[in-house]
C-alpha cells in the first residue's frame, strides 16, 4: 500500500497536479522530474536529465502516450500553450495516484485501464518507464511520441536547421542524436514495436514556472516520431531511454530488480531515507551530495551541512568517510579562497562521526593531520578571517559575503555581515573545544595548552560581545562601524553545538528569543517580522527573491539546529516538543516535491514551500532530528 495518495478528485484537478512535482534521480547523476500530472513547467523537467562532461542536459523532455481503440485516439500527455491552454488533456483520465516504492499513474480510457510507473535505473543514464494494461476489452494499440530537447538545463531549445532529424533503427526502437556534440539517445522498448518517423517540431511549449521567476519560458521540442505497440489485458511493456543501447529482453528483469533494491515509502521517516538517497551522485572523481534540485549542483559549504544528516544520522558511516574524502580532495584543488566556515563545519562534521566511530584513537588517526592543518589555516588567516587578539575570528570588510547569508543583488550584499559574526564565533569555540578534548587524550601537550588557551578567550570575551540583554538575543554581527542587533537565526548555533560559549541562564533568554520572533512549523525565519527589512513571501523576479531569501524566508535546515538547542538547554524533559516538531513536519511531504522537503517556505503563514522542490540540507536536517529523538530515548 502506498504511503503517499492522491484523491481522485485533486488527480483531475489542473491546478492542484501542476502545484506537486515528482522527482526521481540515481547515482550516475541523472534526475526525471516533472509534475503530478506531467506537464512539465519548469525548462528544469525532464524525463531524462544527464550530465555531459559534467553538465546536465535535457536529452528526453516528456513522452506522451496515446491509447488507439476502434480507430479512435486517447490521448494522455499534457502540454502548456499560449493563452493558458493545456493540450490535451491527459490529467483527466487520471484515477489514482501511488508513490510506493516509485510513482505510478493509474489512467482510465473507455475500457483500458493503464498504469504507468517510472524508474531511474540505479548506475546508468537511463530512465525506464513500465506501462502494465491493467483492463482491456478489444485490440489496443499503445502510441508512444517522445519529445526532445539536446540542451542544457539553464537554456530552451528553438526549432532550427541545424537539427538531426534521421534516425538509426536498433533492436526493437531507434537511436537519435539531435546534433552532433552530443551522445546518441537510444529509444526501445521490451515488446517488438514499429517506428513510425514523423520528424516535426512542437512549438511554443510554455513553462509556468519560468515565467512566474521572471524567466524566458517557451520551447519548442523535437518529435522524431512514434512507437506503436499492440498491447493486451495483463501485459506489461517497458520504455528505455537512455544514452547506451540496452538488452530489450532483459528490460523487464531489470526493472523488476530495480524495484527492489528501493526503500519503501511507507512512512514519514523512510520517505526521508528515500529523498536521502537521491542527492548521491558517483563519478570518477568519487562520490560526493549535490545541493538540491533542479538548479543546484557541486555546492560544498551547503553539502557538508547535509553530510552527517545524510549519512551518520542514517547509520551510513562508511559513505560519510568517502564523501568526506572526497571534499577534503576537492578543498584541495580549489583556487579560490574558502570561507571560514568551510573548515569549521568540517570540524564540526568529523566531531559528530566521532560519537559513531569505534573509538576517538580511529577518528585521530585518520584525521590527525587535517584537523591539525584546519586549526593552523584558521588561526593563521589562510580561511576568509583572521584572529584577533581576543581570541575571536574577524571577517573583514571586504568578506560581506563570506556566510552563508550570501546573496547579492545587483553585485550588492543583500544582508552585509563583516566583523565579529555570531555563528563563525560559536563553530570557532566549538571547535576549539572539540579540538582541546582530543590533544589531550591523544597527549598532544603543546598543542593542547595551545588551543586551551585560545577557547578559554573566546568564552570570555563571546558572551560580553555578542550578547544583548536589552533584546534577550545575540547581535548577528559586529564591527567598527556597527553593532547589528537584528534578531537572526545564526545565534542559535551559540546554543545547539555540543560546547557552547554561553552560560545557562543567558542560553534560555536566548532561545525563547528564537522562538519568539524566529520559530516556525518549517523551521526559522532569516529574520524577525518585527524588522523593518522583513519579507515575508519569496516571490517575484530574481532579484527580489534574493532579497527575500535571508530577509524572512524560512530555511528548514535550520530546524535541525533549533531541536538540538532545545534540548541542550531544557534536557530531555521536553522531548515530546521536539517530536511534535517532527512529526508536524510529515504534511509536507505532499505539498511542493512529492515525498522530499524544499529548499524555502515563506516566513507568513501558510508558510508555502518555495525555492527548489528537493534540499539536500533539508533532508538532512529533518533525518537529524529524527535520529536526536531515537537518541535520547535511549537515555531516558
Amino acid at each position: 500500500m502506498s504511503y503517499i495518495k492522491i484523491k481522485k478528485d485533486n488527480l483531475v484537478n489542473l491546478e492542484y497536479t501542476l502545484d506537486k512535482e515528482l522527482l526521481r534521480s540515481n547515482r550516475a547523476g541523472s534526475y526525471a522530474g516533472t509534475t503530478l500530472n506531467g506537464c512539465n513547467t519548469r525548462k528544469y523537467h525532464g524525463l531524462l536529465v544527464s550530465p555531459v562532461n559534467g553538465d546536465l542536459h535535457v536529452f528526453l523532455s516528456t513522452l506522451d502516450e496515446t491509447i488507439i481503440q476502434h480507430g479512435k485516439e486517447f490521448r494522455l500527455g499534457i502540454h502548456k500553450y499560449a493563452d493558458n491552454k493545456y493540450f490535451p488533456h491527459g490529467h483527466r483520465y487520471m484515477t489514482s495516484f501511488e508513490s510506493n516504492p516509485i510513482p505510478a499513474r493509474t489512467y482510465q480510457i473507455g475500457g483500458v485501464v493503464l498504469k504507468k510507473e517510472i524508474l531511474l535505473v540505479y548506475d546508468e543514464e537511463r530512465i525506464l518507464i513500465k506501462y502494465t494494461i491493467l483492463d482491456a476489452h478489444s485490440v489496443t494499440t499503445l502510441r508512444l511520441n517522445p519529445f526532445l530537447a539536446f540542451r542544457d538545463i539553464h537554456s530552451l531549445s528553438r526549432a532550427n536547421m541545424d537539427v538531426n532529424t534521421k534516425v538509426k533503427n536498433i533492436p526493437n526502437g531507434i537511436k537519435q542524436k539531435m546534433y552532433d556534440y552530443y551522445p546518441y539517445l537510444y529509444m526501445q522498448t521490451s515488446k517488438k514495436c514499429k517506428f513510425i518517423a514523423a520528424p516535426d517540431w512542437n512549438y511554443n511549449n510554455e513553462y509556468e514556472e519560468e515565467k512566474i521567476r521572471g524567466y524566458e519560458f517557451k520551447e519548442d521540442l523535437f518529435v522524431p516520431g512514434f512507437f506503436d505497440v499492440k498491447v493486451k489485458k495483463n501485459e506489461e511493456i517497458i520504455f528505455s531511454a537512455g544514452l547506451s543501447e540496452t538488452n530489450t529482453r532483459g528490460l523487464k528483469h531489470k526493472f523488476k530488480k530495480e524495484i527492489e533494491d528501493r526503500i519503501p515509502r511507507n512512512n514519514f521517516e523512510n520517505s526521508l531515507n528515500n529523498s536521502a538517497q537521491q542527492f548521491f551522485i558517483k563519478n570518477k572523481s568519487g562520490k560526493f551530495i549535490t545541493a538540491g534540485y533542479y538548479w543546484y549542483n557541486f555546492k560544498i559549504r551547503e553539502s557538508l551541512l547535509a553530510i552527517t544528516g545524510l549519512t551518520l544520522a542514517r547509520g551510513k558511516t562508511e559513505r560519510f568517510v568517502s564523501v568526506l574524502d572526497y571534499y577534503i580532495k576537492k578543498i584541495k584543488t580549489l583556487k579560490e579562497d574558502i570561507p571560514v566556515d568551510i573548515p569549521l563545519n568540517i570540524i564540526k562534521s568529523i566531531q559528530t562521526y566521532n560519537s559513531h566511530a569505534e573509538s576517538c584513537d580511529e577518528v585521530w588517526g585518520k584525521y590527525k593531520k587535517l584537523l591539525i592543518d584546519l586549526y593552523k589555516g584558521i588561526i593563521n588567516g589562510k580561511y576568509q578571517a583572521r584572529l584577533e587578539d581576543n581570541g575571536l575570528l574577524y571577517i573583514p570588510e571586504h568578506l560581506k559575503t563570506a556566510t552563508w547569508m550570501n546573496e547579492t543583488v545587483n553585485g550588492e550584499a543583500v544582508t552585509a555581515r563583516n566583523g565579529y559574526v555570531v555563528e563563525i564565533n560559536a563553530l570557532w569555540y566549538n571547535a576549539l573545544m572539540y579540538l582541546s578534548s582530543l590533544t589531550e587524550i591523544n597527549e598532544e601537550k603543546t598543542l593542547h595548552a595551545k588551543i586551551c588557551k585560545n577557547a578559554k578567550q573566546v568564552k570570555y570575551f563571546f558572551e560580553e560581545i555578542f550578547y544583548n540583554e536589552e533584546k534577550r538575543s545575540l547581535n548577528d554581527f559586529i564591527n567598527s562601524d556597527e553593532i547589528n542587533k537584528d534578531i537572526r537565526p545564526n545565534q542559535i548555533f551559540a546554543l545547539s553545538l555540543e560546547f557552547s560559549p554561553l552560560e545557562k541562564g543567558v542560553q534560555k533568554k536566548v532561545l525563547k528569543t528564537v522562538i519568539k520572533h524566529l520559530l516556525t512549523p518549517r523551521g526559522l525565519r532569516t529574520l524577525s517580522p518585527q524588522n523593518l527589512s522583513y519579507k515575508g513571501l519569496s516571490l517575484g523576479s530574481e532579484n527580489e527573491r534574493n532579497i527575500a531569501k535571508h530577509q524572512g524566508t524560512v530555511h528548514p535546515w535550520l530546524i535541525g539546529d533549533f531541536c538540538s538547542a532545545y534540548l541542550n538547554v531544557y534536557g530531555v524533559d521536553r522531548l515530546n516538543y521536539i517530536e511534535n516538531i517532527y512529526n508536524n513536519f510529515e504534511e509536507t511531504m505532499n505539498e511542493h516535491g512529492i515525498g522530499t522537503i524544499s529548499e524555502l517556505f515563506d516566513g507568513d503563514s501558510p508558510h508555502l514551500p518555495r525555492g527548489a522542490v528537493s534540499y539536500a540540507t533539508s533532508v538532512a536536517a529533518l533525518l537529524k532530528v529524527k535520529d536526536l529523538i531515537e537518541k535520547t530515548k535511549q537515555t531516558i
